[in-house]
C-alpha cells in the first residue's frame, strides 16, 4: 500500500472512531438492514412513541363516544375494555429496543384490530355505534402502513407489507380484546445473523438513558389515565345491572388494577434493570472496542512505518543508481577527452619530427665555400 493511501486508511480509522464515541446511535441490526439510509434510531423511537400515543387516544375517543350515546351494557363492556387494552399493547409493541420492530409490532397489531372488527369476531360488536369502531381502526392501519412505507427501503416494503398481512390472517384477536398473539418471535425470521463491530456499542449509552426518560415520561402521562379506565371498568362491575355474579365481577375488577399497578412498577424496574445492564454492557465494550481499534491502529503504525522505509529505501537506490549513472559518465566523457588530447600530441610530435628531418634533409644539400685564410706555400 502507498504512503498516502496508508494515511487515509489511519484517518478513516480514526474519525469511524470519533463517529462511535460522538455520533449518532448505531442502528440495530432488523432496522439496520430493512430501514432508509437517513431514517435514524432516535427519529424512528419518536415516531413509535408517537404512534402508540396516537393509537390510545383515538380509541379512547371512539370508545367513549360509544358509552355517551348507546345504554346497551353489553356495548359499555366492550367499549371499556377496548379502551382499557389498547393502550398498553401498543406501548408495549412501541418500546420494542429495535425501533423498527416495534413499528412493524404496531403495524401489526393494527392489522388485528381492524381484522378483528371489520372482518372477525368483533364484526358488529357495538351495535350503532360500530361505524365509529370501523373508521378507527381503519385510520389506525392505514397510519401504521403510511409509517412503514415512510421508513422501510422500497426494496423491501412489498416484501414486509405482504408478511405483516399473512401474520395478521394466521395470527387474529382471540377472546376478549386483550388477548391477542404477538409478533415479537416472528420478527426474529426477517434477519440473519450478522456479525457486530464492537464500535456499535460506543456512545450509545446517552442514548439509552435518553430514551429511558422518553419511556418514563410516556408511562407517567398514560398510567394515570388508564388507572382512571380500571376505576370506570370497576364502578361499571359495582353498579350496572348486567353484572350476573357482582362479587366475582368486583374481584375480577380489583385483580384488574392490582394487576395493572404491578405492571407499571415491573415496567419501571425492568427499565431501571435495563439501563444499567446497558451501561454495564456497553461499557465493557467500550473497553473491548477500543483494545480492539487499539491492535488496528497499531498495526496499521506498522505498515505504515515499512512503508515509509522502503518508500526511503527506494528513494536511495534511486539517488545511487543516478550518481553511478553521473559517474559512469563523467569518467567515459573523460577518458574520451583524453583519446583526443593524446592524439592531438601525437600528430604535434610526428608533425615536429617531421619539420626536423625536413631541416636536417635541407642542410646536406648546401655546399661548403673553401677557406680563403689559408697560409700559402713557397711553390705560391
Amino acid at each position: 500500500m502507498r504512503p498516502s493511501n496508508k494515511f487515509k486508511a489511519i484517518s478513516t480509522l480514526l474519525a469511524l472512531i470519533w463517529m462511535g464515541c460522538g455520533g449518532a446511535p448505531p442502528k440495530p441490526e432488523l432496522m439496520a438492514r430493512l430501514t432508509k439510509n437517513e431514517v435514524t434510531v432516535t427519529g424512528l423511537r419518536a415516531i413509535d412513541y408517537e404512534f402508540a400515543s396516537r393509537f390510545s387516544q383515538l380509541v379512547a375517543k371512539c370508545a367513549d363516544e360509544i358509552l355517551q350515546t348507546t345504554d346497551d351494557l353489553e356495548t359499555r363492556r366492550l367499549a371499556l375494555l377496548w379502551r382499557m387494552y389498547a393502550s398498553p399493547q401498543a406501548r408495549q409493541a412501541a418500546f420494542n429496543q429495535d425501533p423498527l420492530a416495534g413499528l412493524i409490532e404496531l403495524w401489526a397489531l393494527a392489522g388485528q384490530q381492524k381484522e378483528y372488527f371489520v372482518e372477525g369476531d368483533g364484526k358488529g360488536a357495538f351495535g350503532e355505534g360500530h361505524a365509529c369502531v370501523v373508521d378507527t381502526v381503519v385510520e389506525l392501519d392505514q397510519a401504521a402502513e403510511d409509517l412503514a412505507a415512510q421508513t422501510i427501503s422500497a426494496t423491501d416494503f412489498e416484501r414486509i407489507k405482504e408478511r405483516v398481512a399473512e401474520w395478521v390472517a394466521v395470527h387474529p384477536i382471540e377472546g376478549e380484546l386483550y388477548v391477542r398473539p404477538t409478533a415479537q418471535a416472528d420478527l426474529a425470521g426477517l434477519v440473519g445473523t450478522q456479525a457486530k463491530s464492537g464500535l456499535q456499542a460506543v456512545g450509545s449509552m446517552e442514548e439509552t438513558v435518553r430514551d429511558l426518560n422518553d419511556r418514563i415520561a410516556m408511562l407517567s402521562v398514560q398510567l394515570p389515565t388508564e388507572a382512571r379506565w380500571q376505576a370506570d371498568y370497576l364502578v361499571n362491575a359495582l353498579f350496572e345491572e348486567y353484572v350476573a355474579d357482582p362479587s366475582k365481577t368486583v374481584v375480577e375488577a380489583v385483580d384488574g388494577i392490582t394487576s395493572f399497578l404491578d405492571d407499571f412498577e415491573m415496567t419501571l424496574g425492568n427499565q431501571t434493570t435495563r439501563i444499567l445492564d446497558g451501561i454495564t454492557a456497553e461499557r465493557e465494550a467500550v473497553f473491548a472496542a477500543v483494545e480492539e481499534q487499539s491492535i488496528l491502529l497499531l498495526e496499521a503504525l506498522e505498515g505504515e512505518r515499512d512503508a515509509v522505509l522502503d518508500s526511503v529505501d527506494a528513494e536511495v537506490d534511486k539517488a545511487l543508481g543516478r550518481v553511478e549513472a553521473t559517474g559512469r559518465g563523467l569518467i567515459d566523457h573523460f577518458f574520451e577527452r583524453l583519446i583526443w588530447v593524446l592524439v592531438a600530441i601525437g600528430i604535434f610530435i610526428l608533425i615536429i619530427v617531421a619539420v626536423l628531418i625536413a631541416a636536417l634533409r635541407t642542410s646536406k644539400r648546401v655546399p661548403v665555400p673553401p677557406r680563403t685564410d689559408a697560409p700559402r706555400t713557397d711553390e705560391n
